[in-house]
């Protein structure tokens, strides 16, 4: 816990009064409970936190307080501190509580206490003072139960750690596991931004009239948010309130985790205590869910308090602890070091004499020639090295040879206006620095802009002039509207241009500030690539200031102090909050502050080479480097960069500078003798602005701006997104170049639902979410088809986000998952009862040649999670056989809340679709040729909605070439279009005069020969060249297949007007379909907007109404309030609607569907065609395994082939899938010697940082494209003749489905496939490797990986038996991970980061031969990116240098084939007898060892049996350790038996932990950081499910992947076979374990697990671990094991919902469950992760000493209703789609409803 402010808070304290009357002072006379002798024992509560060490003592007895009796602070605690104090450890917490003890000692001298200690920071030190340890959450429960029993809910907040903690009915606390965000250090950080501290923001605070949205992740998104506001003027009042208000965003956001926050709640901490405000939000956000708030005068003291509650053992003097503490040595745990920076004081003086000699020359203020003599430049001219910057820099066009001459008094001014500083320089006309200015910017850049000007116009002598100026840097808009300045210049540019004139030649530049990293990489004297720290501020120059102030030192003193230090501590690369409890483990063994700051020196770098640079070699740097920024004038960080690259940089004694001096330089470069339009000394006196705020009302995007308007009358207008906002100019279009986004969002969501008394079915929501950007087209047709009638959810935007954000179960999923939670509550807040959220696990496949077609994981399942966490969806289901849900959307008898339909749906096979639809709607009687022709129509309006794109992408690029305009191709998911999630990104790069496409934009037309005939050229698909053929009175327009969008969206968007998202009609009235193509743009005038077509009529719906005999009803006008706009796109849904009329009433049995779809194709419907295009996959190095994907690599490929196109990708935080694919997109834009940008997005905007990336790139590509200018025109020429002008339009505008020609960029393409030859003439990287051979079997030795010790122990000896040279990497080492961290992208999950590590490292510790041997991975072959570990691993061998090594990737599919290894049937058999056997030797391990008597003879038991086993498989079953051959049977049975006869303590039963998860991170010691030790160690039994369950789950499903997504049906009964024989294998194993007499446990079968897991979730869960991992979780809840830790890799996509998003409803079934969730990343805090593992176990002791007799069942008894006799196959019959989710599943409505179904619930 901490105060918000470091100091001033800390002093108030000390004299302020904690329980309203008692001084907080060292004074014995502040209360007269004690005396003073000691004569009476007191008790002590210690509380050592991250950043302060509260005391407190109490009285021995207290006073009795009736039970339940509510807490009245107005008549006292009724616990009472004799004394309390709180104060800062400044990171001594030893020295500090020594000395606090010591005080209190002089104050009570020969007092006696109990003591018990309680904080993040107190373990080691109780351990000191042999005082006893007590969790947090344990402590602050006992005082919350004897000061306030009526609080359910704890809100506490510290210095760096925040928690949530939920009293009823079992304690479980949150806390923030990953980041310090929205922690009192963080409004630390933010109130010194805001030039205040902690009280002085909360001042400010109460004062605000408007709310910004701010990150509260970290301090570098913060920051981004909030500078920009600061320089714009914003009231510091708002600032300071939506500072408050993230704090609390992300408190709620990131740790409630689909727990709402309900009852009483209580706030505790530091920052709660001390700032009314944060309060005020609290109850502002929650006032509607919570009875009531209350905050104890004292509860900044509340955890000590506990402590001291709970304190025992024998008195002892405070004298003694203060001993203890100051003698005792701590204990070591080995922390690890590194070399020292310097060996000696000699290399210190030659790095610092080396770096002295790279300055900037300097000079004083030119004296300028008399008139008469000749006034042009030095008769030497400029130096040569700034000549050649003028050349080759973007700017060089304009810098010489335009009549800029200039004298030797002209000047050039840069200015930087940076985040916090101000920073400016004058060059004269030799590039010397004649002026220079470094100071804050007390956050009003403009003011400081302003006064530097002043400056430099009064020392500035006579005669001299400054003849241009530039800007760059945050502030570079408004300083230089402000000023008149001449030009601004990004950033990165700027910074570019100065290390290319200080280093010519330079390779590479790194540059570190206060919270932001820029790495550039040059090629070819032009910007290759741009990395920024996106993720996280650690490693910035702030990590280290906040250390050094932590430690009371200055950062100049803490920097000098590492460049001395012996031995350095390793402490990681982490974020604070984690890096704090390295530190401290560094103090406890009395690590110096020097080696502390050397080691935080080595982070920073690490940091930055690893996660932003993501340095493989130091030779990607280049011979020549450049560092900058104020970080790298720290001597330590410099010396650790050099060490960790091998390389001697360049720091210019200019670093901090770098900006200014660069862009002065671009001043001096595009002079052109044009006089500077800089304020005079006298404008500048007269000088004034005034702010205000406004919300733009132009468009949806609604943002907050900022008008600045000065003193001459011109305004200045910031936080808009798009041109209307900076104009306010009110048209119809936000920009008038191409924005495929703004487009496909139009067209996506620009449909007419029926009206009330047309839709037969009643009404269905959708929510505008996640796969609904690409699917909605598709599922709107079928569900009006079908007729319902369908409204859906509106717009996205951060207000939808907060009203859901209680009910998202795991902080670190992505943002667009996060919406989702929020739209569904609006659908449901409309009164919609029934929504469609189906969950569709296949996509279509979009390009041909992909290896599959899969969704990401969330996606596919993220309904689940919607399910069971969203209370009223969750209600609103029917239980069992119940019928609890009505037929018409749960309005029904007996219906209650909202019912949700998530199916499991295989798009790709439209045959079982209408099936699965059947199914799904039983309850509306659809029937299966409704169904079919429902889907009929469907497939068709997908095809028309892709065709559109793809046709409106094809004028996007005839429009640039016309106009000699460049485009991005903003490529993404389909959610990405959403303007909420990409922030507005797209509309920024239209105000940069670029164009936007999407990735599917650019595809070519699905190919005839592959997939039929599709759109106009099939007769039952309607043409647009033509009337629109059904039912409807009069035929549309021609184009009717896409529909009108002059009021798109206007619908449920309060607030917007009806020309809010108009996209224009394509002409006057009058006017033809056929547009006439724009001509070039005119010098001075805007482009034109590239043609589009007439808008069409809107479907008549009460004319198909009235022909289908039914009533048209009374809603003639569409409903405005749900977003659904608009006619339909196609005619075949009008001829299905009017078909479902016709045979309304009809009542006959559905026809056996024709496989020829003849039933559709007879009433008028076209068959369902194929979509997919070709594609280039087979060149990939990457498993092409999800939908998206594939066009996303295809798009990349087409922008190689274009000059005028650059490819920009947009991934959200968190997203695991995109380490693949932003690897592979980069690789292919290199390989072409393209660049590469990325950008990461999460819920709150970043705009800033990534408006500079966008002009970055946009500056790059026009340096690049000077270059190679005349044969990129060369070959566009070629690729886009004239000729076919005519017939493109017209393509375009009228038959959008079958265009006769393609983009000039696929033509070149399919020229270069048809020619054999790979795109362009190259290869992409890693598309082959080095195959292992029959050959190298006798040659080479696999590696494998460790996953698990038990279980993979007999793969060695198995393999040497079966004649392969195998060897078994034991363990995975801190440098394992390193070299992991190194070579594997790092947001990659951690199992890959790990095993990948553990095999490359095998090489780069010299340990291994790469050239004699091969590596081993598993290969998944599901929807889970484990499917592409090989690829991972294969571009890790590259980068790493050892291309020789091969790859064999293991798959039970034989995804690849390896001519040296084979999965024979004897192998499969044995690797099947050594999972169980070391499932079995677990079990007894795990169940014996916690009650040996003998220490250590459990695992010299475990050693015996595994040499028997070792032999055992090495050779077939003679094992000279057991004394002769043994057999199978008889192993495990012996096995059992001396396990069993293991003398145990006569004790109880210890509480039993279940251990569940990610399979490596469940197995590997290493990657979960030994918790069944810890488990062990804290006096608790570990209950770990074996591993053959995982290796089932796949099969054991088969009949019901075969039912439901219509895939594998002839392979389902040799899957059951294949379930049955391995049941079989293990029975021998079962009845061992049964011989024991209920000893051990015998797990259920899998299919078993299956049938449990269904009670929570569907079957079709089977990302990652799937289904498995909640049915796991069940088991163990059942028998006896409620306590479990789900360890997960962080941003494991499946365990987001199998895991932490299931933990809900399982707690709602079993509320005795015990579960925490610890995430596993190479950047987790281990101190955190035990902290929250104590924490679960200290809940499991007070439960099992409180359980009553039979609470749970025995672990080894079957279920009741389960018969022991019932087989695996019976069980597994009945694994079809019927049980699909629930016992009454969310994917059959009625079917099952009269069938009775068992369910096993433990209340």
């Amino acid at each position: 816990m901490s105060v918000p402010d470091p100091v001033s808070i800390s002093r108030r304290f000390a004299s302020s009064a904690t329980t309203g009357s008692a001084a907080q002072s060292v004074d014995p006379g502040c209360n007269g409970h004690a005396p003073a002798d000691g004569t009476s024992a007191l008790r002590m509560g210690l509380d050592i936190g991250s950043t302060t060490i509260k005391l407190v003592l109490l009285p021995e007895r207290l006073p009795e307080v009736p039970a339940g009796a509510p807490a009245d602070s107005a008549s006292g605690s009724p616990v009472s501190p004799v004394f309390a104090e709180y104060r800062r450890h400044n990171a001594d917490v030893r020295g500090e509580l020594t000395r606090l003890l010591e005080e209190v000692g002089r104050a009570y001298p020969g007092a006696v206490v109990r003591g018990a200690v309680t904080g993040s920071a107190g373990l080691s030190l109780a351990t000191l003072m042999g005082l006893p340890f007590v969790q947090e959450v344990i402590a602050e429960t006992e005082t919350v139960r004897v000061c306030d029993p009526r609080a359910d809910v704890v809100i506490e907040l510290g210095g760096e750690d925040a928690k949530v903690t939920y009293l009823h009915p079992t304690p479980e606390q949150r806390m923030n596991g990953t980041c310090a965000g929205g922690t009192g250090a963080f409004i630390d950080q933010m109130a010194q931004l805001l030039r205040t501290d902690a009280a002085g923001l909360d001042d400010m605070a109460s004062r605000y009239t408007t709310l910004y949205p701010i990150a509260s992740r970290c301090g570098v998104f913060a920051k981004s948010d909030l500078q920009p506001l600061i320089n714009q003027g914003a009231a510091g009042e708002d600032l300071a309130a939506s500072v408050l208000q993230a704090v609390v965003t992300q408190t709620i956001a990131g740790l409630a985790c689909g727990r709402p926050i309900r009852g009483h709640v209580m706030f505790l901490g530091g920052p709660l205590h001390f700032l009314p405000q944060l309060r005020a939000a609290f109850e502002r956000t929650l006032a509607e869910q919570v009875d009531s708030f209350t905050c104890p005068d004292n509860a900044q003291l509340y955890v000590a308090i506990g402590a001291a509650l709970l304190s025992s053992g024998e008195p002892t003097p405070i004298s003694e602890l203060s001993t203890r503490l100051a003698t005792r040595k701590a204990l070591s745990l080995g922390t690890s070091r590194m070399r020292p920076l310097f060996k000696d004081v000699a290399e210190l003086e030659a790095f610092r004499e080396r770096h002295a000699r790279a300055h900037i020359e300097r000079a004083h203020w030119p004296v300028p020639e008399k008139p008469s003599e000749e006034s042009g430049p030095d008769p030497d001219g400029p130096d040569d090295e700034l000549d050649g910057i003028d050349d080759e820099g973007p700017h060089a066009a304009s810098a010489s040879g335009t009549g800029g001459e200039f004298r030797d008094g002209d000047c050039f001014l840069g200015i930087d206006a940076g985040s916090t500083t101000i920073k400016a320089v004058v060059l004269d006309g030799r590039g010397r620095i004649v002026w220079e200015h470094y100071a804050g910017n007390e956050g009003d850049p403009v003011t400081a802009a302003v006064e530097i000007l002043r400056r430099i116009h009064r020392e500035m002598p006579d005669g001299v002039r400054i003849v241009r100026s530039c800007v760059t840097g945050y502030g570079e808009s408004l300083v230089k509207a402000a000023l008149r300045i001449d030009e601004g210049v990004v950033e990165t540019m700027a910074h570019y241009r100065a290390a290319a004139y200080l280093n010519p030649g330079v390779t590479s530049v790194i540059d570190i500030g206060g919270q932001d990293m820029k790495y550039l990489r040059i090629k070819g004297d032009a910007i290759d690539s741009i990395s920024v720290n996106e993720a996280c501020s650690a490693g910035c120059g702030s990590f280290l200031q906040t250390f050094a102030r932590s430690m009371g030192l200055e950062i100049g003193e803490f920097a000098e102090a590492a460049l001395h230090a012996e031995r350095p501590v390793d402490l990681g690369s982490r974020c604070t909050v984690f890096m704090n409890s390295s530190v401290k483990q560094a103090q406890r063994e009395s690590a110096t502050v020097g080696e502390i700051s050397a080691g935080l020196s080595y982070s920073v770098v690490r940091n930055a080479l690893y996660k932003v640079i993501k340095l493989k070699d130091a030779d990607q740097l280049g011979e020549r480097v450049s560092v900058q920024g104020g970080t790298f004038l720290n001597d330590a960080v410099l010396r650790a960069f050099e060490l960790l690259t091998g390389r001697e940089v360049v720091r210019p004694d200019v670093a901090g500078l770098m900006g200014c001096f660069g862009a002065a330089l671009s001043a001096r470069a595009t002079y052109d003798g044009v006089p500077s339009g800089l304020m005079s000394l006298g404008e500048l006196s007269r000088f004034s602005l005034t702010t205000e705020t406004a919300t733009c009302k132009l468009c949806q995007n609604h943002c907050q701006l900022t008008i600045t308007t000065f003193n001459d009358g011109q305004r200045h207008i910031s936080g808009n997104r798009c041109e209307r906002g900076a104009t306010q100019e009110r048209r119809a279009t936000k920009s008038d170049l191409p924005n495929l986004y703004d487009y496909k969002y139009k067209r996506a969501f620009s449909y007419r639902r029926l009206r009330e008394g047309a839709a037969t079915r009643g009404d269905i929501g959708i929510p505008r979410v996640l796969g609904m950007y690409e699917n909605y087209p598709l599922w709107f047709t079928v569900l009006t088809s079908l007729g319902f009638r369908v409204m859906i959810s509106g717009r996205s935007n951060h207000e939808l986000f907060e009203s859901g954000m209680d009910t998202i179960p795991s902080e670190n999923v992505c943002y667009p998952a996060k919406l989702a939670h929020g739209h569904i509550e609006a659908l449901i807040a409309k009164g919609v009862t029934t929504i469609w959220f189906p969950c569709v696990f296949y996509e279509r496949e979009l390009v041909q040649g992909a290896a599959d077609h899969f969704n990401c994981p969330i996606v596919a399942t993220y309904p689940e999670v919607i399910r069971n966490n969203v209370e009223a969806v969750r209600d609103g289901r029917p239980h069992g056989g119940e019928g609890a849900d009505g037929a018409e959307g749960g309005a029904g008898p007996g219906g209650s809340g909202v019912r949700m339909l998530s199916p499991f749906l295989n798009l790709a096979d439209p045959a079982t679709l209408a099936e699965r639809l059947v199914e799904v709607f039983a309850d509306w009687d659809v029937t299966l040729p409704e169904a079919r022709r429902a889907v009929a129509a469907g497939f068709a309006e997908d095809a028309a909605f892709k065709a559109d794109v793809r046709a409106e992408g094809r004028r996007a690029l005839r429009w640039m070439e016309d106009n000699g305009r460049k485009g991005i191709v903003l490529a993404g998911r389909p959610y990405h279009i959403d303007p909420e999630i990409n922030h507005g990104v797209p509309d920024v790069i239209n105000t940069l005069g670029l164009a936007v496409l999407s990735e599917d934009s650019l595809l070519s037309e699905p190919d005839a020969a592959a997939t039929g005939p599709t759109g106009a050229t099939d007769p039952a698909v309607v043409s647009s060249t033509g009337p629109a053929a059904g039912p409807s009175t009069g035929s549309q327009a021609a184009g009717s297949t896409r529909p009108s969008h002059s009021d798109a969206d206007r619908g449920g968007e309060s607030g917007g007007s009806a020309d809010d998202e108009a996209t224009g009609p394509a002409g006057k009235a009058g006017e033809t379909g056929t547009a006439e193509r724009p001509s070039r743009t005119e010098p001075g005038k805007r482009p034109a907007r590239p043609a589009r077509p007439k808008k069409p009529k809107k479907t008549d719906w009460a004319a198909i109404a009235r022909q289908a005999g039914s009533s048209p009803g009374t809603d003639q006008a569409p409903d405005p309030g749900d977003g659904a706009e608009h006619a339909v796109a196609s005619g075949a849904l009008s001829r299905a609607v009017a078909a479902l009329r016709r045979r309304l009433g009809e009542s006959r049995t559905d026809p056996q569907a024709p496989a020829d779809w003849s039933d559709v194709t007879g009433v008028g419907l076209p068959t369902p065609k194929p979509v997919a295009t070709r594609g280039v996959t087979g060149r990939l190095r990457v498993r092409d395994q999800w939908a998206y994907h594939s066009r996303l690599y295809q798009a990349a490929e087409l922008v190689t082939t274009r000059d005028d196109l650059e490819l920009v990708q947009l991934n959200s935080f968190g997203c695991g899938v995109d380490a693949l694919t932003t690897d592979q997109v980069q690789e292919i834009l290199e390989s072409a010697g393209g660049v590469y940008t990325s950008l990461k997005i999460d819920e709150v905007s970043n705009l800033g940082a990534a408006t500079i990336r966008l002009r970055s790139l946009a500056a790059a590509s026009q340096a690049r494209a000077a270059e190679k200018e005349t044969a990129g025109k060369a070959i566009r020429t070629e690729e886009a003749p004239g000729e076919a002008d005519a017939t493109f339009d017209d393509a375009v505008e009228i038959d959008t489905t079958a265009p006769v020609d393609e983009p000039s960029a696929m033509a070149a393409v399919r020229a270069a496939e048809e020619a054999g030859g790979a795109v362009g003439g190259r290869e992409l990287p890693g598309a082959t490797g080095p195959v292992f051979t029959e050959a190298m079997r006798a040659t080479h030795t696999i590696l494998m990986p460790q996953m698990s010790p038990v279980h993979f122990r007999p793969l060695e000896p198995l393999m040497r038996r079966l004649g392969y040279k195998v060897e078994l990497l034991q363990s995975a080492t801190r440098d394992d991970l390193e070299v992991g961290l190194r070579y594997v992208n790092n947001d990659a999950c951690f199992p890959a980061i790990m095993v990948i590590g553990q095999l490359i490292g095998a090489f780069t510790d010299g340990s291994h031969d790469p050239d004699s041997c091969v590596v081993a991975i598993s290969q998944t072959g599901g929807i889970c990116r484990a499917t592409n570990y090989a690829a991972m691993l294969r571009k890790g061998l590259r980068e790493a240098g050892y291309p020789q090594v091969p790859v064999v990737a293991i798959s039970l599919q034989g995804i690849e084939s390896n001519p040296g290894f084979e999965l024979t049937a004897t192998m499969g058999l044995k690797m099947l007898q050594g999972i169980i056997i070391g499932d079995t030797l677990n079990t007894c391990l795990l169940r014996v060892r916690p009650y040996e008597v003998v220490e250590g003879a459990t695992q010299e038991l475990v050693d015996r049996w595994n040499r028997i086993i070792a032999e055992y498989f090495e050779h077939k079953g003679r094992c000279p350790t057991w004394g002769g051959r043994i057999g199978y049977r008889r192993l495990l049975r012996e096995m059992v038996r001396e396990f069993n006869d293991l003398p145990r303590r006569d004790e109880p039963r210890r509480p039993r932990v279940g251990v569940v998860g990610e399979i490596l991170v469940k197995f590997q010691p290493d990657a979960n950081n030994h918790v069944i030790d810890v488990i062990e160690a804290e006096g608790c039994e570990a209950a770990v499910p074996g591993l053959l369950p995982f290796f089932l789950s796949g099969l054991v499903t088969a009949q019901w992947e075969a039912d439901a997504y219509g895939i594998g049906k002839g392979s389902v009964a040799k899957k059951k076979a294949a379930v049955w024989f391995i049941e079989q294998l293990q029975a021998p194993a079962r009845a061992a374990l049964r011989a024991a007499g209920g000893t051990f446990d015998i797990e259920p079968s899998t299919v078993e697990l299956a049938r449990k897991a269904s009670t929570v979730l569907s079957l079709g869960n089977q990302a990652g671990e799937g289904w498995l991992l909640t049915g796991e979780m069940i088991e163990l809840i059942e028998h006896g094991v409620p306590n479990v830790v789900c360890c997960q890799p962080f941003a494991c996509l499946p365990n987001h919902v199998v895991g932490k998003g299931m933990f809900r409803e399982v707690r709602r079934r079993y509320p005795q469950a015990n579960i925490v969730a610890i995430d596993y990343d190479p950047g987790a805090s281990e101190v955190n992760q035990l902290n929250r593992i104590k924490l679960m176990i200290s809940t499991a002791l007070m439960a099992q000493d409180g359980a009553e007799p039979g609470t749970f069942e025995r672990a080894d008894r079957q279920p009741d209703d389960v018969p022991g006799s019932m087989v695996g196959e019976e069980l597994l019959a009945g694994l079809g789609p019927v049980p699909d989710g629930t016992p009454s599943s969310p994917d059959v409505a009625g079917a099952e409803r009269h069938r009775p179904r068992s369910r096993v619930r433990s209340r």
